[in-house]
């Protein structure tokens, strides 16, 4: 029973990781479209309802109600969904039926690979899973307490002060914010909620002492603009996100990405607030600074990587139109919508098989049952039996028994099964003939 639940429990958070990590991987492939098309706001969005789908399953179910286009992307990578969580729209390439020994393997496309399931490897995959998550959680503490640690030894700023009064009308409206002068930074960086002062938690902004004034006022108002894109909290979220499927590539490919256009956001937001004099100077700033190390913790950093093609894209900016700007957020709609939208109680008709052959054995015990119900309800006299039987299996997962029978006529036996509970015949109806074989597959007797 406990194995039952640890597998139910496990199926459940991989197979969110491997919907969430197929969605990162469609959104890594149409990179270079989506970098000419949208703006980096437009991308982060769409980064982050792939993000906050990765450890709530209610949202990628909410995300995948409205089904306005005929295809989405949830629809091609979705072979079957799962069933015992009442997450009937979240795909399901592990079961999540009671970890029974043999279980399929659904594949996106419809391809399933048949496995044995062992209790061992439901415990060995559990404590392999967890493990990477504590160490990985312990690696970020860490290093987040060891650079809040020296950051938060240098010297407090007020904004009342030479160096910060320019900048005050900048700051995020209610936010509690301060700024400290720092030795030694690798980097400046904001970090949300850093430091309790008087009873209060401020966002934290650390500047690197040796920054020249004026490059100092172009990184303050960058990371000032962090906090009032609210990157802080998104970065928070993908960080969770990559700490629960650690063991996925794609993840973290996408972590490196949702970090970039992170920053690329806040440059595009502090550019507008520019001159034309002063968006050079800010480019020429990030130039000298922006070819640091990345720091893969919680802080949101101004020396983060990829500086050139930060670079790139300051000198191709160009202030927008509004007619520009009307088809950008109607392309983003487009490409939103194919992202949304998935199946609904989608099955693998080989999960459907094996469910059969193990509550009643056979196909052919599955038939005589039938028939035995058939005469039971007084559907046909006892003296007339089913001679052949062709089955169809309903997206649903409903069975579809189409029979002749020995008196030469044709009809249909409706079998259902919801949730967890036995399969039943819900309905039988007389048919005309026999059943199309592009839908129908020949069953019984077997050949």
């Amino acid at each position: 029973m406990l194995n039952q639940l640890l597998w139910l429990l496990l199926s459940g958070y991989l197979n969110l990781g491997l919907a969430v990590g197929l969605t990162c991987g469609a959104l890594l492939l149409l990179r270079p479209l989506l970098k000419r098309v949208l703006s980096p706001r437009q991308r982060l969005l769409l980064w982050m309802t792939a993000w906050l789908s990765a450890y709530v399953p209610q949202w990628y179910q909410i995300l995948s109600w409205p089904h306005v286009l005929p295809v989405t992307f949830r629809d091609l990578i979705t072979p079957r969904t799962m069933e015992n969580l009442s997450f009937d729209r979240v795909p399901a390439y592990f079961p999540d039926c009671q970890g029974e020994q043999q279980i399929n393997l659904a594949l996106p496309g419809g391809a399933y690979l048949p496995v044995t399931l062992e209790p061992w490897m439901v415990t060995l995959a559990g404590a392999v899973l967890l493990g990477g998550v504590v160490l990985l959680t312990l690696y970020f503490s860490r290093r987040s307490e060891g650079i809040k640690a020296q950051a938060s030894q240098g010297r407090l700023l007020d904004w009342d002060g030479p160096e910060l009064k320019p900048f005050y009308g900048l700051k995020p409206a209610g936010d509690y914010v301060l700024v400290r002068l720092c030795k030694g930074l690798p980097t400046s960086f904001v970090y949300q909620k850093a430091e309790k002062l008087d009873g209060i938690k401020y966002n934290m902004i650390y500047l690197q002492e040796e920054l020249p004034p004026e490059r100092m006022g172009m990184v303050l108002r960058h990371e000032l603009n962090h906090l009032k894109r609210n990157h802080t909290w998104m970065k928070g979220i993908i960080t969770c996100g990559l700490v629960l499927h650690w063991w996925n590539p794609l993840i973290w490919l996408a972590y490196k990405y949702t970090c970039l256009d992170l920053e690329m956001d806040c440059d595009r937001f502090t550019l507008e607030q520019l001159s034309p004099q002063n968006c050079r100077e800010y480019a020429k700033t990030l130039v000298e600074l922006g070819a640091g190390r990345q720091l893969w913790d919680v802080p949101l950093a101004f020396g983060e990587s990829d500086g050139a093609v930060r670079v790139k894209a300051l000198l191709a900016w160009r202030p927008r139109s509004i007619p520009f700007r009307v088809l950008q957020w109607a392309a983003f709609v487009l490409v939103l919508l194919f992202f949304l939208g998935g199946p609904w109680r989608a099955v693998l008709p080989q999960d459907v098989e094996l469910d059969l052959e193990g509550n009643f054995g056979s196909t052919a015990a599955f038939v005589q049952q039938d028939q035995q119900l058939q005469h039971e309800r007084g559907t046909f006299p006892e003296d007339v039996t089913i001679q052949e039987g062709w089955r169809r299996i309903a997206e649903n997962g409903t069975v579809y028994q189409t029979y002749r029978l020995s008196d030469g006529r044709w009809g249909e036996s409706t079998w259902l099964r919801i949730g967890g509970h036995p399969w039943y015949c819900a309905d039988w109806s007389w048919t005309s003939g026999p059943p199309d074989p592009a839908q129908y597959q020949f069953c019984y007797p077997a050949a």
